[in-house]
């Protein structure tokens, strides 16, 4: 199945620079698949799944489907995508005064 999934971030994605959404092809899109994809594209400079814990890190990154947060859980990140969904990506803020 290809789909195409819309991509917003707050700081340039590596490998996606001046690109706001990515084409897709696997049986099953889910939010995995696209961060592992966007991962591949910057090269591994940027990986957004932690390999010890297998979720996203909200120190690092915050996720939204569709501007609805997600929390890069395990269990999250098997959530299904539809065409035209947005994952947006953001930098978590740093703490500080």
């Amino acid at each position: 199945m290809k789909m195409k999934i819309r991509i917003d971030s707050n700081f340039v994605l590596p490998g996606l620079e001046g690109v706001n959404e990515i084409d897709l092809t696997h049986p099953h899109i889910n939010l995995r698949i696209v961060l592992e994809e966007l991962a591949l594209r910057s090269s591994g400079r940027v990986k957004f799944i932690r390999p010890m814990t297998d979720f996203v890190d909200p120190m690092d990154f915050v996720i939204e489907i569709n501007g609805l947060p997600n929390p890069g859980s395990k269990e999250a990140l098997e959530m299904g995508l539809n065409e035209g969904d947005l994952v947006t990506i953001k930098l978590s803020p740093l703490g500080g005064g």
